[in-house]
C-alpha cells in the first residue's frame, strides 16, 4: 500500500483494521491457471486442399462419430446438430441442408479425411463450436470465446498512418505501451490473420510484429518520432489505432523516451514494503508485508537469471524500516533500479489490478533526459533527487505494466508522483502496487499454488524487455 508523506501512524493503522473488518469471513477459492491455448488439431494438404481427419473434426465439435462402413458414410452429432459425410463425395449433409464442398470428402489409410472448407457451413449458434483455419494453415483451431482477429490493414493519408484489425470485441481493445519504439496493444479474440511482410510508405508506423500473451492476440509497433500523438477509434467490427504527424483533436500523447544507448542494469534493488509492527493491509489469512517479502524473494532469481545483474533486498525478514534506511541501502548498493514492493487495498471499492507509480518527468533534468538538450541549472531538495531518473522511470514502467496486461495480471495503471518510499533514492525508481488485496479476483490469484511466481515473472520480463528495447 502506498504511504503519503507524513501521514500519522494512526491513519495506517486504522485502514488496515478497516480492511480487515471489511474482509473478514472466507477467502476465496484460487484462481485457475492463465489462459491456454485455444484447442486445434493438424490440418493436412490433399490436392493442395486443406483437410481434417473425422476423428480430429469430431473432437473439435465435441461430437459423437458413427460409421458405416457398408455405404462409407460418417455422421457426426453434436448436441441438436448433425453432419453427414460420405467418402469420394462433395455434398455434405448439415442439419436438414445440403452443402456442396468444392472436393470430395476423402479416405486415407483408413481414416476418412474432411475438407476444411465445411467449417465455413456449420451453424453459428453457442451450442456449437465455431472453427477457424490459422495463418499458417497448419492447424484447424477452435475460436475462443474473444473470437477471432483479422490480418491488419496500414493505410496513410495527409499525415496519418492508421492501421485497422477486424475483431468482434473492439471495445475490449486497449493499449498497453505507449512507447514510440515500442507501441503494444491488445485485441481480444484469436490472430486468424497474418502481418504484412512489408509496410507501405509513406507511413508512421515502420515495424508490426505479433507479440506473446495469456490471452487473446498482442501486437508491437514501432512507430516514427515523427508522430506527435495517437487515438483509437472503435466501430462495431474493427478497431482502429492512428498515429498523427500533427496536432489533433482528442489525441493521446506517447511516453517520454530517453536518448538511445546502453541500458545497464548492474543493480537492482528491491524493497519490500512494510515490515515489523508496520503489516500494511490486511485481509483474511493475506498480508502485506509477508506478501512482499515473498514477492521480492521470488523476483530476486528471476532478475538475476534473466539479466545477469547483482539484485539486493533491503530487507529479507519482517524488520521495520523507515523511509530513510529504505533510500540509503538502495543509494549505498549504486542501484540502477530500485522496485518498491507493495499491494493496494481499497475497501468499498470494486477496484483491481497494478499500479505503477513512478516520479514525474517535469524537472528540467528530466527534460533534458528526454530531448537530448541541455537544461538550465537546476537545485534539487535531497528529497526529490529520484526526479532526476523520471523519464527512466518511466520507461521501464510502461514495460512492467505492458507485461502485467500481456499475462493477464492487470488491468495496469500509471501514476506520475514521487512516492514516499522512494523519496531520497538516486536511481530511476518505482512503487509498485502488485495487485489489490480487496480484490477478490486479485486476491484468489496470489493464493494460488504459482500466484507470487507467476507476478515476479512478469514483473522481471517487463525490466527485461525495457532493457532489449534499444
Amino acid at each position: 500500500m502506498t504511504r503519503v508523506p507524513g501521514a500519522p501512524g494512526f491513519l495506517r493503522r486504522a485502514f488496515a483494521i478497516a480492511v480487515l473488518a471489511l474482509a473478514a469471513g472466507a477467502v476465496p477459492a484460487p484462481r485457475a491457471g492463465a489462459s491456454e491455448p485455444p484447442l486445434s488439431e493438424p490440418v493436412q494438404r490433399l490436392e493442395g486442399q486443406p483437410y481434417v481427419s473425422g476423428s480430429a473434426l469430431a473432437r473439435l465439435l465435441q461430437a459423437t462419430r458413427f460409421w458405416r462402413a457398408d455405404i462409407r458414410k460418417m455422421v457426426l452429432r453434436s448436441g441438436n446438430h448433425r453432419v453427414v459425410l460420405t467418402v469420394d463425395n462433395p455434398f455434405v449433409v448439415v442439419d436438414d441442408h445440403t452443402v456442396r464442398l468444392p472436393v470430395p470428402v476423402r479416405s486415407l489409410h483408413g481414416e476418412l479425411q474432411v475438407p476444411v472448407a465445411l467449417t465455413d457451413s456449420l451453424p453459428r449458434d453457442s451450442t456449437l463450436a465455431r472453427l477457424v483455419l490459422d495463418p499458417r494453415g497448419q492447424r484447424l483451431v477452435v475460436v475462443p470465446p474473444g473470437g477471432v482477429v483479422g490480418s491488419p490493414r496500414i493505410t496513410s493519408t495527409e499525415g496519418i498512418t492508421r492501421v485497422t484489425f477486424a475483431c468482434e470485441h473492439s471495445d475490449q481493445a486497449k493499449v498497453v505501451g505507449r512507447a514510440h519504439a515500442n507501441f503494444q496493444v491488445h485485441l481480444e479474440g484469436f490472430f486468424a490473420g497474418l502481418l504484412p511482410d512489408t509496410i507501405p510508405g509513406p507511413s508512421l508506423v515502420r515495424k508490426l510484429r505479433e507479440l506473446p500473451t495469456a490471452s487473446g492476440s498482442a501486437f508491437e509497433m514501432t512507430v516514427g518520432p515523427e508522430a506527435v500523438g495517437w487515438r483509437v477509434v472503435r466501430d462495431p467490427d474493427r478497431v482502429t489505432f492512428e498515429f498523427w504527424r500533427r496536432p489533433g483533436t482528442l489525441l493521446e500523447t506517447f511516453a517520454p523516451e530517453g536518448p538511445p544507448g546502453p541500458r545497464a542494469l548492474h543493480v537492482i534493488v528491491l524493497d519490500p514494503g512494510h515490515g515489523g509492527e508496520d503489516a500494511g493491509v490486511i485481509v483474511g489469512e493475506a498480508i502485506e508485508k509477508d506478501l512482499t517479502l515473498a514477492l521480492a524473494r521470488a523476483l530476486k532469481p528471476e532478475l538475476e537469471k534473466r539479466l545477469g545483474a547483482r539484485v539486493v533486498l533491503t530487507r529479507d525478514a519482517d524488520v521495520p524500516l523507515t523511509a530513510d534506511q529504505r533510500a540509503e541501502a538502495a543509494n549505498r548498493s549504486r542501484a540502477d533500479l530500485v522496485l518498491s514492493l507493495h499491494f493496494d487495498g481499497l475497501p468499498g471499492s470494486r477496484a483491481r489490478g497494478f499500479t505503477a507509480y513512478c516520479p514525474p518527468a517535469t524537472s528540467g533534468a528530466t527534460a533534458a533526459a528526454a530531448t537530448g538538450f541541455p537544461a538550465p541549472i537546476e537545485i534539487l531538495p535531497w528529497r526529490d533527487v529520484a526526479t532526476r531518473h523520471a523519464v527512466r522511470a518511466r520507461e521501464i514502467a510502461e514495460a512492467v505494466m505492458a507485461s502485467i496486461e500481456l499475462r493477464d495480471e492487470g488491468p495496469a495503471r500509471l501514476r506520475e508522483t514521487l512516492a514516499y518510499p522512494l523519496l531520497g533514492v538516486n536511481a530511476p525508481g518505482l512503487l509498485l502496487e502488485c495487485a489489490t488485496l480487496t480484490s477478490n479476483e486479485d486476491l484468489a490469484r496470489l493464493r494460488s499454488a504459482n500466484g507470487i511466481t507467476d507476478l515476479a515473472t512478469s514483473i522481471a520480463e517487463g525490466v527485461e524487455n525495457w532493457q532489449r528495447q534499444r
